[in-house]
């Protein structure tokens, strides 16, 4: 997206549902099932084939050509807390087998918690692409423990360890949790109830725990950035997703996966990583900024212009979200906002010739013709080399009938090159008539229509519009009947 010129026509926009409706429904859901017992509760990611302990699965793996049948998982679990106890002081078998769990010695403890809105959490925080689930269990259906002496992070969590005979569980209820829902969910939890990474794992351990998974993500959106830095996306997106699947908190990766999307157009994806980027982060002005201008460029101004405006309230300094809200207004015909955000950009940065012509367009567009020159004259002042620029100030120019200035900006503008060659082709052969430079016209027009065939609709939109521009100019009959021919609008007729 560029602060040049802008169009004035209304664009229809999408709104995306609010997902509100959608977290609450699914809250209600589980608050209904927890309401028929009394539950402790487990969040997963994935729906996986079984709920199963550390040791269980340990084993189940060791064992794989005899089968588990006779195999007593609690006997394996009391030789290792034996062991174990020799390393600690005076503690209770029920603390030993929780810091065991905690540090990430395979026990057969299942986490679980009293509370289902951190279930919820865990079900949503990793693994984004797939669905997952919260799963109820009767507190009366196996042996529960808590800690009596908990750490930070236990008591954060509202631990709850089961230790199941077989080391599988039967859930009593499971409550699938759609992976369109995750991102959402982790909104809401993290606004209204304080719920995060931080607050989950809120002690050293925590952290050394998720530090081990956590640098290898950084290494892999470290390698990322390398990749995408060399031009080199297909790569670079594979690093950036290995990055998210290690951390799926690691707002970094999907930032910036979220910008190497916009760069391919992939609008609807770079929306998702950019809103996950801001749920992990509310107070990024510049996420909110990128996700604006993935909303502007897929043809969603109000939703640009709301993002625009979040940006601003972070960070008032933030130049080109004033540029890009100025952009959006002007698409949902608010061009007097337009103008004040573009005069906020050049009081944040007056050298900004762009912004100048810019505001230049909302000024024509309210018909303040004589402020629109000023600034697009200062534009120009600004950057002589600046294409868009002669091309505005040649519409205004043409508009007032300064065909001669007109011609020379459409000129320079061609001379240049930019995107609009077929409307500045056709409107100095326009110009060019109207100065009695029928041959030059001729040629102009030719090259107009053979760029775009029906870009005469775009200055005249019926043979009237054309009927009334000849006689303003007093040519009548002395215009050569094939350059009128070639300013009749084509699909029109």
């Amino acid at each position: 997206m560029s602060a040049d010129s802008v169009s004035s026509g209304a664009a229809q926009e999408d709104f995306v549902e609010d997902p509100l409706n959608a977290v609450l429904n699914k809250l209600g859901e589980i608050a209904r099932a927890a309401s028929k017992g009394t539950y402790v509760f487990r969040g997963e990611p994935k729906c996986y084939k079984e709920i199963s302990s550390s040791l269980y699965r340990e084993y189940k793996t060791r064992l794989q050509p005899f089968g588990t049948q006779g195999f007593d998982i609690r006997h394996v679990q009391d030789e290792i807390l034996e062991d174990a106890a020799q390393y600690v002081g005076d503690t209770t078998r029920e603390d030993l087998l929780g810091q065991l769990q905690h540090f990430g010695h395979p026990t057969n403890l299942i986490d679980f918690t009293s509370d289902y809105l951190i279930a919820l959490y865990f079900a949503c925080a990793s693994e984004p692409s797939h669905s997952g689930r919260v799963i109820l269990l009767n507190s009366d259906s196996g042996p529960l423990y808590r800690m009596k002496t908990p750490a930070n992070r236990v008591r954060a969590q509202k631990s709850v360890f089961v230790d199941p005979p077989s080391g599988i569980i039967t859930p009593d209820e499971t409550i699938l949790i759609p992976s369109d829902l995750k991102l959402p969910i982790l909104s809401y939890l993290w606004y209204l109830h304080d719920i995060s990474t931080h607050t989950i794992y809120d002690d050293i351990h925590g952290f050394i725990k998720n530090a081990r998974v956590h640098s290898s993500a950084y290494a892999e959106f470290h390698i990322a950035s390398l990749y995408a830095s060399n031009g080199n996306f297909s790569e670079a997106l594979q690093h950036y997703t290995k990055s998210i699947a290690l951390n799926s908190e690691q707002k970094s990766s999907y930032a910036n996966r979220g910008i190497l999307l916009l760069q391919l157009d992939r609008h609807d994806e770079a929306i998702r990583d950019l809103s996950r980027a801001i749920s992990l982060d509310p107070q990024d002005a510049g996420a909110y900024l990128i996700r604006g201008t993935t909303y502007f460029e897929s043809g969603r101004p109000e939703l640009a212009e709301q993002d625009f405006t979040e940006a601003i309230r972070l960070d008032k300094e933030l130049e080109d979200a004033y540029g890009g809200r100025a952009l959006a207004r002007a698409q949902i015909q608010n061009f007097e906002g337009m103008i004040e955000d573009m005069t906020s950009v050049i009081k944040l940065n007056p050298k900004r010739s762009s912004a100048y012509s810019s505001r230049g367009v909302g000024l024509r567009t309210i018909g303040n013709n004589q402020a629109a020159r000023r600034d697009f004259d200062t534009a120009l002042e600004l950057d002589p080399t600046y294409a868009v620029g002669y091309a505005n100030r040649a519409r205004l120019l043409f508009d007032l009938g300064e065909y001669q200035g007109a011609i020379e900006d459409f000129s320079k503008y061609i001379d240049i090159g930019d995107d609009d060659l077929p409307d500045a082709h056709f409107k100095r052969g326009v110009a060019r008539i109207a100065l009695r430079g029928f041959k030059e016209a001729r040629a102009d027009l030719k090259t107009a229509l053979e760029l775009e065939p029906s870009v005469a609709k775009r200055t005249f939109e019926t043979k009237d519009h054309v009927s009334v521009f000849v006689h303003d100019i007093g040519l009548g009959k002395e215009i050569p009947a094939d350059v009128l021919e070639m300013i009749n609008p084509r699909e029109q007729d």
